[in-house]
């Protein structure tokens, strides 16, 4: 007989283990389908809050959510701000984009994805109902006080505030103001004054609605209110459109339409449309220091060539649409104007040239970049040589270096740079100046360069490389221009010539100074003017001089004493040529002489700027001096022509009792004599001398 308790006890057990087992094989199933459960099986993540953008903003404004582990079906996203759901609009799994609802409160973004929560940062709402478009013209004394804590925005614009009748409008630190509209914006005019002091701890603000560039229309001064003032101001998103008084768009401006000045000190202007700053041509910045431009679509200033001065060197201004402060042309006239260095260079954007009748100090470290047309020009615009008080003082470093140079690359892109004054201040040293020279900076100029010389004005040249001209390096326009202390330069690879001056110039030249390299005429252009006031030491250079005729046609006449150094070179062009004596008077007594002495191993060269026979004039020798001396010569190709009224035709004519010592050189390829006479009475004492291959022999009898 069976034992009911033992049988009980059995099944129990049975029923136990049965339950056991049928437990193991649902937990290794899975959805109940008998499917064993993976590594990869999904697990609900909690969604994450990385940043929101924009921070602020009015009813209606698109909100984008950075973060993480959303949903990218827009339902399935949950978003709240301060408790007030908004509609989502796009959805990723790292990105919301969500349209704030009406009713809606400042206060905390959160993001609800299957049950999972996250809460992220603030969210301020904007009450458009707190506009101050109610009082659009301020006529009195205003204050805008600082009445949302924080960051929150106490004001919103969405018209354009104006300031008049001597009223003054000022906004206490901490202020945030937002601005909405196209013609959102304060503006002072007939008085109006704007006094916008922050601090660093506790700045103002004028920001748009939103955060994109061109919200809003700016801060414009029209007035020269002495409280005009923007002190640890930040202005963004500003821009919107164009100043009807200055025709640009831009965040700060002063305006044009009547006198304007203010002072912007410690403030940041980021972010906008169009320039950071503008300033015309009628305004003056009466303090500016500190000032952070950067992130505008256009130049972070753009001013007048006579306010440049009015930068300072401890404000950021890179970072913009275009890296550099535009500078607009006028006259530098009552003013001394001192270019402080910047951290960007200064670029002259008007087809014009900039005139300066006062006092330009450049900063070493500069860079000044020309648009194809502009170039600094000393003094009137007349070309009568009037005196002038206009100056240019460019004195770099070795370190930091001036430059000068086209905004393209390339010869002969911009003006150049014209002097007409003899002010001592005229120095370019230490400077770049290249690509200077496409077309005539003065109206009696018959040619362009980097530098031009006029009427009698002085500039020192030290130290400085003068590039890529168009045409001529370093043009002397007139005979009187004086290149003071001109030592160690670089004039290559211009177009022509590296210099064209007058004979009476050489003397200013130093052989120290680089010449040959990659010029279009590798040697220095002389207009062969008469030496009539001063004696004249021509040095030697690494290239020749090339002798013109007088601008009349007429070969050089020297009543002064000429000495040229061993090693120099001296060509001539058709025509031209030294002759000792006074035009169209043979035998007066006069003081001209000519004395070159060379060494066996650098000879002075007399030649044509041809080869062959009769290519130039020669070398005419009228005058009883014992200081006529050619040692160590080389005379070829000259006898082109008769070159006394009386006659004589060879590479050298003696004439007048004129006296002459020749030793151990050579004359050769004459078109007439190696050496002849006219009249009697001459003096020729010769030795160690060679001739050959000159046309009517070597000395013709005396």
């Amino acid at each position: 007989m069976k034992n009911p308790i033992i049988e009980s006890g059995k099944t129990v057990f049975e029923n136990l283990l049965t339950g056991l087992l049928l437990l193991l094989v649902l937990g290794c199933s899975k959805d109940g389908n008998n499917e064993p459960i993976t590594d990869d099986e999904p697990i609900n993540l909690r969604p994450t809050i990385t940043s929101i953008a924009p921070t602020s903003g009015v009813v209606g404004t698109e909100l984008t959510i950075t973060g993480t582990n959303f949903s990218g079906t827009n339902t399935q996203n949950e978003v709240e701000i301060n408790g007030t759901v908004a509609t989502v609009t796009s959805a990723s799994t790292t990105e919301l984009v969500v349209e704030v609802p009406e009713n809606a409160t400042t206060g905390s973004v959160s993001v609800t994805v299957d049950g999972e929560s996250v809460t992220g940062p603030n969210f301020t709402v904007i009450d458009a109902t707190a506009s101050l478009c109610d009082q659009f013209e301020i006529i009195e004394n205003t204050t805008w006080e600082d009445i949302e804590p924080g960051d929150a925005i106490d004001y919103v614009i969405q018209c354009a505030i104006s300031v008049k009748a001597n009223a003054l409008l000022t906004i206490q630190p901490g202020v945030n103001i937002a601005f909405e509209g196209e013609e959102s914006g304060i503006f002072t005019s007939e008085g109006g004054g704007i006094k916008a002091v922050g601090s660093s701890d506790n700045p103002i603000k004028f920001l748009g609605a939103s955060e994109n560039k061109g919200i809003w229309k700016g801060i414009y001064f029209g007035s020269t209110h002495p409280e005009n003032r923007l002190e640890h101001v930040t202005v963004m998103h500003a821009g919107r459109t164009a100043s009807g008084q200055s025709g640009e768009k831009g965040a700060v401006q002063l305006s044009r339409d009547e006198d304007s000045s203010a002072a912007i000190v410690n403030c940041t202007i980021i972010n906008n449309d169009g320039y950071g700053l503008f300033i015309t041509d009628e305004s003056d910045l009466e303090e500016f220091a500190g000032n952070t431009i950067s992130d505008n679509e256009e130049a972070p200033v753009a001013l007048y060539f006579n306010q440049m001065g009015d930068l300072d060197t401890s404000s950021d201004y890179q970072g913009n649409g275009k890296n550099y402060i535009e500078v607009r042309e006028n006259e530098i006239e009552s003013d001394i104007v001192n270019m402080p260095f910047l951290d960007v260079p200064y670029r002259f954007t008007e087809s014009k040239k900039y005139n300066i009748k006062n006092a330009l100090n450049i900063a070493a470290g500069n860079t000044l970049e020309f648009t194809n047309g502009a170039g600094f020009r000393l003094g009137e615009q007349a070309s009568d040589c009037a005196d002038t008080s206009g100056s240019l003082n460019a004195t770099g470093t070795l370190d930091s270096p001036i430059t000068f140079k086209g905004v393209t690359s390339g010869k002969g892109t911009w003006l150049g740079l014209g002097f007409n004054s003899s002010s001592p201040n005229n120095k370019l040293i230490y400077c770049n100046i290249s690509g200077g020279g496409s077309d005539e900076i003065y109206n009696a100029s018959d040619f362009a360069a980097n530098i031009t010389l006029q009427c009698n004005s002085r500039v020192t040249i030290q130290n400085s490389s003068i590039t890529d001209s168009g045409e001529f390096g370093i043009y002397m326009l007139d005979d009187d221009a004086e290149l003071e202390n001109f030592e160690q330069n670089t004039i290559v690879n211009n177009e022509l010539a590296p210099l064209w001056m007058h004979l009476p110039q050489v003397d200013q030249l130093d052989a120290a100074t680089s010449y040959a390299e990659g010029n279009g005429r590798p040697y220095v252009q002389v207009e062969g003017d008469a030496m009539t006031d001063a004696d004249l030491t021509i040095k030697k250079l690494e290239v020749p001089y090339r002798i013109e005729t007088e601008e009349s046609g007429r070969e050089t006449y020297v009543e002064t004493a000429i000495t040229i150094e061993a090693g120099t070179i001296l060509e001539f062009e058709t025509g031209a040529g030294f002759v000792l004596g006074s035009p169209g008077v043979d035998c007066i007594p006069n003081t001209g002489s000519l004395n070159a002495q060379g060494t066996t191993e650098e000879p002075i060269i007399f030649r044509g700027a041809m080869e062959g026979q009769g290519t130039w004039l020669g070398l005419g020798i009228n005058s009883s001096t014992s200081a006529n001396r050619l040692i160590y010569c080389e005379i070829s190709g000259g006898g082109s022509k008769q070159m006394y009224n009386a006659g004589g035709q060879g590479n050298i004519v003696i004439h007048c009792s004129g006296s002459l010592t020749i030793e151990n050189s050579t004359i050769r390829e004459s078109g007439g004599w190696g050496i002849d006479f006219v009249q009697g009475g001459n003096s020729l004492s010769e030795s160690g001398n060679s001739f050959s291959n000159n046309t009517s022999g070597d000395i013709a009898p005396n």
